[in-house]
Order: structure tokens, then C-alpha cells, then sequence
């Protein structure tokens, strides 16, 4: 039984590291664009609104499939639904090295994104098979250093590979590593174990059901939702915050990289901070998203650069502190068998962030003419998102009933 006992504890880190790999790949082809668009627009004759909705095509495709990927992530287990969520990705990012039209490529950025859609959640299923619920903010907080990971990874191998090898060889190296790691998956992920009666009733409105008839989910819900708007918020609008101050790109990298450093080093710790100190995830929660609206308007209210880097990487680190507990709270309140699913309807939730808050913070600049209202925007964002918090009883674990 020991032995037993230690062979199933190595296997979930190894799955952990295995769920990691797949989603920094995953933003690997989401963001290994961006790099290349000063070189690729002028050869296909690209707007740049055309470049822009070239990432604008990733996210429409990954917004559909988030709720489809977490009922087969449920339904047909995660070595199917992962293995071909990234075979598909990465072929469709090698498909990009052979564009020659906006149309073609258009179509491949819609299909890197359906791809995409359904990793979260399969990274969700895999976590509540395997992890506790005490140890799930933890396996959280790693699995989220994946979307950093992807994005530093992206931009300092997508230079790189366009300086040695051509911007078609940066789509064939990113692509041809997303299949490698669909390979992996597929041959070392073991099966869903053998199906059962509720599993056998999923459907796709199975989750969309148990998340709108659980208070508790839509509170995560919609707290995630405002805390996704400062997350989205900063990625689309620091660097432009930073140009209006004057400072030069690589003076706003640097001030964007300890950012992202910070969010790497809380998406670790954060899962520790909490299991250590036995800390109520809800209560943590509320705790942050108040110093997130502070360092916000802070780091909004700066103009030298040496106190944008230091309160960037605080800015970073508080940042990424909630998602993990977002996520791990969700198991806590659902069966496992719906664990994709329900997960696959709240980042459909979250991911609406994305398309609404680079608009509306815009706007703002527009009507203003500076970057002020950006920062109160983002301050006042997690504080509306404390009250969808404290909506959250944590009192009992509330499990939904699967008789749909």
C-alpha cells in the first residue's frame, strides 16, 4: 500500500508538469504572432488591422471551445481531448509558414485558437483527479505560470528564431513543439477510467446548467470576471501607458518583464501561502483583490522609471495571486465528473474580459485624452469584484446533483 501510495503521488506531479508544458505551448502559438508582425505584414501586404485581427481570430476560436473542451474533457477524458487540442494548435501554427493570403492565415489563427479552448479545462479534470482539495490552490498556482512562461517564451524565441531562421521557421519550430508535446500527452496520459452512469449523461448543457443554478460558481464567476479585467486590462495597455511617459520600448519591456517575472513567482507561491497558513481561500481572495486596487492606481500614478520596475513586479506579483484560488474554489463546490465542464463554462466567463476590457479602457482614453481613467478603472474593477466574493458560502462543500 505504501509503495502504492508513492508511485500515485509521482504520478500527479509528473501530470502537473506534463498539464504545464501543454499550456505554456498553448501560449506559445497564441503570442508567437505578435513578434513576427513587423516583418510578415510588409511581405503579405498586411493593414494593421488586418495584423491585429490576426490575434483577434485566436481568441473568437478560443472562446468557442471553451465550453464544448470541458464536456469531452469530461465525457471522452483528458488524453483524447488534450492530445488533439494541441495536435491541432500546432498544426494549424505550422499552416501559418505557409500563408500567402490574409484569408489563409486568418483561418489558421481561428483554428490555433478552437485548439486552445479546451486546455483549461483539461488541466481542471486532471487536477481534481488527482490533487486534494488542500493541495489543488497549490497544483493551480503552477499550472498558471504556464500562461507567463508562454508569453516570455514566445517573444524572446520568437526574435530569435526570426533573426536565424525566417518567420515561416519561428511558426514550424512553435508548432512542430506544441505536436511533440500532443504526442507526449496522448501516449502517457492513461485513460479515463471506465464510464459511468453520470458520466454517461453529460452533455453539453450539463455544465452551463450547474454553473447558473450554483450560487457559489456564480460568484466565482463574476469575481473572476472583474479580476480578468485588471489582468487584461494591464497586458493591453501598460506598454502604451509607458510610450505616452516617454520611455523607449526597451525601457517599457523592462518595466513589463518584472511584471511578468512578479506574476510568476505569485502564480507559484500563492497555492504555499494559503496551504501553509491554513488561509480561507475566500478571505485571502478579498484580501488581494484590495491591494491589487491599490498597487493599480499606484503603478498608474508613477513617471520614473526606477519606481515604475519596482512597483511593475509588485504590480505582477499581486496580480497573479487569485487565479489559482478562482479556479481551486470551483472544485470545491462541484463533482469531479463535471469538474471540465463547469470549469469550461467559468473561463468562458473570464475570457469575455478579454474581449470587452481592452474596448472599454480605451474608450475612456478617447473621451479623457489621458491614461488616468485607465488605472481608477482597474483599481475600481477587483473592488466591484469583492462583492461577487462575498457571495460565496464556504461553510460546506456543495456538490451538484448529476441526475440532468
Amino acid at each position: 500500500m505504501e509503495l502504492k501510495h508513492v508511485e500515485s503521488n509521482n504520478a500527479k506531479w509528473f501530470y502537473l508538469v506534463l498539464m504545464v508544458l501543454s499550456f505554456t505551448v498553448t501560449f506559445m502559438t497564441r503570442f508567437i504572432w505578435p513578434p513576427l508582425i513587423s516583418t510578415v505584414a510588409p511581405i503579405l501586404n498586411l493593414s494593421a488591422a488586418q495584423s491585429g485581427a490576426y490575434m483577434s481570430a485566436f481568441y473568437i476560436g478560443y472562446v468557442i471551445t471553451q465550453i464544448p473542451g470541458g464536456v469531452w474533457a469530461d465525457k471522452f477524458g483528458v488524453k483524447f481531448t488534450l492530445s488533439l487540442s494541441l495536435l491541432v494548435g500546432g498544426l494549424a501554427t505550422v499552416g501559418m509558414s505557409l500563408i500567402s493570403v490574409y484569408s489563409v492565415g486568418f483561418a489558421l489563427r481561428l483554428m490555433t485558437g478552437l485548439g486552445a479552448g479546451s486546455v483549461m479545462a483539461c488541466c481542471t479534470r486532471l487536477i481534481a483527479d488527482n490533487f486534494d482539495q488542500s493541495e489543488s490552490g497549490v497544483a493551480f498556482g503552477i499550472l498558471l505560470t504556464g500562461p507567463t512562461l508562454g508569453l516570455l517564451i514566445a517573444n524572446q524565441l520568437g526574435a530569435a528564431l526570426l533573426n536565424s531562421i525566417g518567420w515561416q521557421g519561428a511558426f514550424r519550430v512553435v508548432g512542430i513543439i506544441t505536436i511533440i508535446i500532443a504526442v507526449i500527452v496522448f501516449v502517457l496520459v492513461k485513460p479515463q477510467e471506465k464510464e459511468t452512469t453520470s458520466q454517461k449523461k453529460i452533455t453539453f448543457f450539463s455544465g452551463i446548467k450547474t454553473f447558473f443554478t450554483t450560487r457559489n460558481l456564480i460568484g466565482i464567476g463574476l469575481s473572476g470576471f472583474f479580476y480578468m479585467f485588471v489582468a487584461l486590462g494591464t497586458a493591453t495597455w501598460a506598454n502604451a501607458h509607458l510610450a505616452n511617459l516617454g520611455f523607449a520600448g526597451g525601457e517599457a519591456a523592462s518595466v513589463m518583464t518584472l511584471y511578468s517575472v512578479g506574476g510568476i513567482i505569485g502564480s507559484i507561491i500563492t497555492g504555499l501561502i494559503v496551504k501553509k497558513f491554513n488561509l480561507d481561500q475566500r478571505n485571502f481572495l478579498i484580501a488581494v483583490y484590495v491591494i491589487i486596487a491599490g498597487v493599480a492606481i499606484t503603478f498608474g500614478n508613477q513617471s520614473q522609471l526606477g519606481a515604475l520596475r519596482g512597483i511593475g513586479f509588485l504590480f505582477g506579483l499581486c496580480s497573479y495571486l487569485p487565479n489559482a484560488h478562482l479556479n481551486s474554489l470551483v472544485l470545491k463546490f462541484v463533482n469531479k465528473e463535471l469538474a471540465a465542464s463547469v470549469m469550461g463554462v467559468q473561463n468562458f466567463m473570464f475570457q469575455l474580459a478579454s474581449i470587452i476590457a481592452p474596448a472599454i479602457l480605451g474608450w475612456t482614453i478617447d473621451i479623457t485624452g489621458n491614461f488616468n481613467t485607465v488605472w481608477y478603472s482597474l483599481g475600481a474593477s477587483p473592488i466591484i469584484g469583492i462583492f461577487f466574493l462575498l457571495i460565496i458560502k464556504q461553510s460546506k462543500q456543495q456538490h451538484t446533483n448529476l441526475n440532468l
